[in-house]
């Protein structure tokens, strides 16, 4: 049951974050084989030099 709560609150985060996010920050859920898209997994870019680490 949580799930879809979960998923619910996901899908108005995703719709909110396609309309206002920061420059060259990026965040998409995987796509799944039949076209569909898991919002519980997502791949995401933050801009930045390659290989420096933030602690």
């Amino acid at each position: 049951m949580s799930g879809g709560i979960a998923r619910g609150r996901l899908a108005e985060e995703r719709k909110a974050w396609r309309k206002n996010h920061p420059h060259g920050f990026v965040a998409k859920p995987e796509s799944l084989p039949d076209g569909s898209v898991n919002l519980m997994v997502w791949q995401c870019t933050i801009p930045g030099k390659a290989g420096i680490a933030v602690a």
